[in-house]
């Protein structure tokens, strides 16, 4: 899993252990929620970090209060940037004086925060080159590489920070204190190293160094991922030995033996029929068109890996012994020089039976681990190479013990109690958090509870699959939770009552309180006095729509609509058929979205249908960045392809890929597996002026994918963090009940009044300057006493 800036500043203040679990997507389940494993993987920002433009000095012809407004308007939906700051920087007087004055006083504030940001970042800059040469100074390479990407991310031109002797010379002592710690088996440290390095040269313009080091970066992620699954002790003692370093203060809980024997449960109900089927489905329907060639490459690399990981002696002896182990790698080695003997064309399944006969037989002969080790290695090995060079990190195997949580996802219904969960550092059952308004949080379970019992029976010793099976169960029936929470002396009995669990997607502006239920009840208006609604959007499910449009009338039962802010940053994606409704109710007519196979041929095609479109007249802005994925990208890109409203904020991250789910499952009982696989790719209608369709997803070497926007504004990793972090404690209402001594409840508003969000900022100035055209219109009308329609009808 590739990760953006955005997320390597989030996850760089997190202890190594989350770290890792970042690299090895492992580590959470649900009990009666989808599983979390969200944040997609995304790509770094393609240009340089600079704040809102700054203030024109330069002024526009005197023009009235509409003319202006439109002009604002339609300079935002063509990407002018340029006039709109001019506009917004010259207000014409109005008759409607109360709005024209808050606007202007907006307009000042924002002003104030550009200066200030400009400032800040600046600062922040040096102060990242100083951090940088100093902990270069003192050996402290992770954390000089840390200051290094911060510094590039801060400058206005990524490739020649990179050029900075400051920079030449850590990165020679990066080089060397990464293949330092691979000789020694550090492979945490060299993980860390290789992770900030590779960040630092993606979107540089060095594409070679950054293809190394990507490299470098999946071999190190493939041998922890094999301590973490096979070697759990070893593992342990790496990421204890990684704390006494790096973070003495936090030393890692004993290693639970209970656990030791985890990883036989992934390889139950693996056979070598499942993995040729897989294999099959594969070489004939993947998106790229790769064949077996790929497949078997990559497969083959992976069983090197692994025969070439002497510390997974924990549970495979022979892989101690140097000379059994190499009888696998030498038989690696001949199977890769083979491969590359023939024609690419010429390879094929035969190939694939051959080389897998060779590879277990070698397995037999030398360090004899468990078929079903080879078999599930190899698998994963040879749809990882299609991450590799297609750019498809979504095609994999879902094998046998990950069968039962991907079903559960897919269906996106779930009955539970509506809690998700993780292994905490000791192995025990530990809450992430329950779903506000989940028979959960109506019981008091609360976020970081170690779930010792689950109806009288101790957890010591259970697998994540084993909790999900045990805590959910039919609707209706009940379950009793015994929880060890901090400052409790004994562990507490919670009943919950099982119930089908609705994951809410569609969230307002300030959450005012809970209902009897436990639900939200939302104010949706981001600026009343104007009529701007906010709803934030964080997937698409089968719910998603019905709530949006709920949300709608709630805002127009309250008072005119006159426009709204559509927030899908951060958001991963979801339903096709959702993402459908969402771009149908703002687009009359034309093309939604289309899907095309490996050959180029219209596989589904979806157009907009005009009755459908109950908010075709509604003034829109959609906010979007590198977190906005699939289909996010499907109603932005629709949006800004019919010119249906303004797209602001970052490039969009992407995903534009179909998967189909393919039975692959073994003949003998309990063998069920599933492929999952990349088969077409979605188009987006052509944008004014254009004649292509527009392919969203980012294929190897491209330069251009994703949603656009029309208007582009930059936040600093501080700015994203503060903003997420502040959004996020913001909506938690049960948390900041009456406790002395507790902050108080952080205020929304301190996203704009503080210039925490600029891109939310310059998205309501628009809207604003949208509406002080309705407001001028009604005040003049008031004036002469005759009726305006247009100031009164709404969105």
């Amino acid at each position: 899993m590739q990760l953006n800036r955005n997320t390597f500043f989030r996850s760089i203040r997190r202890p190594a252990a989350l770290v890792l679990g970042a690299a090895l997507m492992s580590g959470f389940a649900a009990a009666g929620v989808a599983s979390a494993f969200a944040v997609p993987p995304a790509t770094a920002s393609e240009a340089a970090v600079p704040q809102v433009a700054a203030r024109p000095v330069d002024s526009i012809d005197p023009i009235d209060i509409a003319r202006w407004s439109d002009m604002v308007w339609n300079a935002a939906k063509s990407g002018d940037l340029d006039t709109v700051e001019k506009a917004l920087a010259n207000v014409p007087p109005s008759v409607a004086a109360l709005e024209a004055k808050r606007l202007r006083d907006f307009i000042a504030v924002r002003n104030a925060h550009v200066d200030e940001g400009t400032k800040v970042r600046d600062a922040d800059r040096a102060k990242a080159l100083e951090e940088m040469k100093e902990a270069s100074a003192k050996g402290e390479t992770t954390k000089a590489l840390t200051a290094a990407v911060k510094l590039q991310t801060l400058s206005d031109n990524w490739a020649a920070a990179l050029d900075l002797p400051e920079m030449r010379e850590l990165f020679a002592k990066a080089e060397t204190a990464e293949a330092t710690a691979q000789k020694d088996g550090d492979w945490l440290v060299a993980q860390e190293i290789l992770f900030r390095m590779r960040t630092l040269f993606e979107e540089s313009g060095d594409a070679a160094a950054f293809r190394r080091y990507d490299a470098q970066l999946d071999e190190v992620n493939k041998r922890i991922m094999l301590l973490a699954q096979y070697a759990p002790r070893e593992l342990w003692r790496l990421r204890a030995d990684y704390s006494k370093r790096f973070d003495p203060t936090k030393p890692l809980p004993e290693f639970n033996e209970a656990f030791a024997e985890d990883w036989k449960e992934a390889l139950d109900g693996i056979s070598r029929g499942m993995l040729t089927a897989a294999l099959e489905q594969a070489a004939e329907a993947h998106i790229s068109a790769g064949g077996w060639e790929p497949l078997i490459s990559g497969g083959i690399d992976a069983v090197r890996v692994l025969a070439t990981t002497p510390t997974l002696r924990e549970n495979f002896a022979g892989l101690a012994d140097p000379e059994k182990a190499a009888v696998l790698v030498n038989a690696a080695n001949r199977a890769k020089e083979s491969l590359a003997a023939l024609d690419r064309t010429a390879i094929a399944e035969p190939q694939y039976r051959e080389v897998m006969r060779d590879l277990l037989a070698a397995n037999a002969a030398g360090p004899a681990l468990p078929d079903e080790v080879i078999i599930r290695e190899f698998g994963d090995g040879a749809l990882e190479e299609l991450s590799k060079r297609f750019e498809d990190e979504y095609t994999q195997i879902i094998w046998p013990d990950q069968l039962r949580r991907f079903e559960q996802t897919i269906r996106g219904n779930f009955v539970g109690v509506g809690i998700l969960i993780r292994h905490d550092d000791r192995r025990d059952i530990q809450v992430v958090n329950p779903l506000e308004g989940s028979p959960a949080a109506r019981s008091g379970v609360k976020s970081d509870d170690r779930i010792v019992a689950v109806d009288g029976k101790a957890t010591v010793g259970w697998t994540l699959n084993k909790a999900v099976d045990s805590i959910t169960g039919p609707a209706g029936q009940t379950v009793t939770l015994s929880v060890k929470r901090d400052g409790a002396e004994e562990p507490i009995d919670l009943k919950l009552v099982r119930e089908q669990i609705k994951i809410r997607s569609v969230n307002g502006w300030w959450k005012k309180a809970l209902d009897e239920k436990g639900q939200p009840v939302w104010d949706w208006f981001v600026s009343p006095d104007s009529g701007i609604g906010y709803v934030r959007l964080t997937g698409f499910n089968a719910d998603s729509f019905d709530d949006f449009l709920k949300a709608i009338r709630e805002m127009r039962a309250e008072r005119p609509l006159n426009g709204l802010i559509l927030d899908l940053r951060h958001n991963p994606g979801g339903l096709l058929t959702s993402a459908e409704q969402f771009s149908n109710a703002f687009v009359e007519r034309g093309m939604i979205v289309s899907c095309k196979d490996r050959n180029g041929r219209v596989r589904y095609q979806k157009g907009a249908e005009p009755g459908r479109a109950v908010l075709k007249d509604l003034p829109l802005v959609v906010l979007v960045n590198q977190g906005s994925a699939s289909a996010s990208e499907i109603v932005s890109g629709c949006l800004k392809a019919h010119d249906r409203a303004v797209v602001l904020g970052d490039r969009s991250f992407g995903k534009g890929s179909v998967q189909t789910v393919h039975d692959v499952s073994g003949t003998s009982e309990g063998e069920y597996a599933s492929l999952k696989l990349t088969t077409q790719y979605y188009y987006l209608a052509p944008g004014p002026g254009e004649v292509e369709q527009r392919l969203v997803h980012k294929k190897p070497g491209a330069t251009d994918w994703g949603v656009n926007p029309d208007l582009v504004v930059k936040m600093t990793p501080e700015q994203i963090e503060k903003s997420l972090v502040l959004r996020q404690d913001a909506d938690v209402i049960e948390e900041w009940k009456a406790v002395e001594d507790q902050k108080p409840r952080p205020d929304v508003q301190d996203l704009l009044t503080k210039g925490i969000d600029p891109q939310l900022e310059l998205a309501l100035l628009i809207l604003e300057a949208k509406t002080l055209k309705q407001f001028e219109a009604a005040a003049q009308a008031a004036a002469t006493d005759k009726p305006s329609a247009d100031a009164t009808k709404g969105g």
